[in-house]
């Protein structure tokens, strides 16, 4: 299946063989990361450059866990920019995309 959004390769190796704590990953990603993006969301729609990218730091680690396709730049742009609270013409269209990868990389997990 390579049309999958998402890799756990990198989870596989951290839980040396434990397919529980693979399936507690998931669940934790699956539960916590809605809330942490609608959150990042929020403060973009508000021109809060700094905790867009407070946020966008948080849910880095998921993203490079779960080796999310396509995010890992993106999310570590939006971070820059919050943290130099400086916003790029094409803000918009980067939190487009990762709502949309990061969300069908979400649906993808849900039904593995």
């Amino acid at each position: 299946m390579s049309d999958l959004l998402y890799d756990l390769t990198q989870l596989n190796e951290l839980a040396g063989g434990s397919e529980e704590f693979v399936n507690t990953m998931i669940e934790t990603f699956l539960e916590h990361t809605p809330e942490q993006f609608e959150s990042m969301n929020q403060a973009f729609q508000e021109k809060d450059y700094k905790r867009m990218g407070d946020v966008a730091h948080k849910i880095k680690p998921s993203i490079d866990l779960f080796q999310i396709q396509g995010l890992g730049e993106l999310i570590r742009s939006v971070e820059r920019q919050g943290k130099n609270n400086e916003p790029l013409p094409d803000l918009t269209q980067q939190m487009a995309t990762i709502q949309q990868v990061l969300f069908d990389a979400m649906n993808q997990l849900k039904n593995r």
